[in-house]
């Protein structure tokens, strides 16, 4: 395994744009948003490429801006809505988060 770090400078420099750029902050098509605020998510590999930085410099920002920017309770949220949702669609065949969806639909 290697060891990696980023400069604080760079980090610095880059962290809002990757953050921007990644599935960190996802605004895609699936909000149902107007074609004018849709971001398409990208991999680390295009953010270096749009950037013109390495991607592993922007595999080692991302990592550490989520880490700053996201709280540790944000984390575990996530972990258990994706937990729920696995449960709910191995014992219904349907995840729970389609069950607003569901709801909607039947009104």
């Amino acid at each position: 395994m290697s060891f990696y770090f980023v400069d604080p400078e760079t980090y610095n420099r880059y962290k809002d744009r990757v953050l921007e750029l990644s599935h960190a902050v996802q605004i895609n098509s699936q909000e149902h948003l107007p074609a004018d605020k849709r971001q398409p998510c990208l991999s680390d590999q295009q953010i270096a490429e749009q950037l013109g930085i390495e991607e592993q410099v922007v595999r080692e920002i991302r990592c550490v801006a989520e880490r700053d920017k996201y709280p540790i309770d944000e984390f575990e949220a996530a972990i258990r809505f994706k937990d729920k949702a696995c449960r709910d669609y191995a014992a219904r065949g349907m995840s729970s988060v389609m069950d607003r969806y569901v709801k909607k639909s039947k009104k």
